[in-house]
């Protein structure tokens, strides 16, 4: 009799964890806590939890911020601070090098990007592909997030 509480407990915290890789998809795809709770049928302080441990949030705003708007944010303060004049010519030099290379390389804000669209497809994939499963796409994004792991600290990334 142990033994079937021990398999039942596995299996709601195997159904749990796939539940919370779904809803870590659908938060980090823009959908908000509470649809999200309505859509799994979980708890909001549940999810709400989630994100908190998580750090969702952080991860979203690294997801959902384009190249253009980098580069857009990275100009505006250049131009500020020339205004200013309060930069040197070194600093300028560095700061124009580091959107040149952000406008031309491949680089993580560019994988997030790509990787985002791609969850996207995954999430409405799902709905009519039977062999696309939350275990599946778990797999999926753990492996994506070993990659951006591994390269957060090179301004480029390479793509064999």
């Amino acid at each position: 009799m142990d033994n079937t509480k021990s398999k039942a407990k596995h299996k709601k915290k195997g159904q749990l964890d796939a539940a919370k890789e779904l809803a870590r998809m659908y938060y980090l795809n823009g959908e908000t806590q509470k649809a999200i709770a309505e859509r799994l049928d979980i708890s909001a302080v549940t999810i709400n939890r989630w994100v908190r441990d998580g750090q969702w949030d952080s991860i979203r705003a690294a997801k959902t911020i384009s190249r253009r708007e980098l580069v857009a944010k990275m100009l505006t303060q250049i131009n500020d601070r020339l205004e200013a004049g309060d930069w040197t010519a070194d600093e300028l030099i560095k700061a124009t090098g580091a959107i040149e290379k952000l406008d031309k390389q491949t680089n993580v804000v560019t994988v997030l990007e790509v990787f985002t669209t791609f969850n996207k497809w995954l999430i409405g994939r799902m709905q009519i592909d039977p062999e696309l499963t939350p275990e599946t796409v778990k797999i999926i994004n753990k492996y994506q997030d070993i990659f951006i792991s591994e390269n957060l600290g090179s301004t480029t990334i390479e793509i064999h």
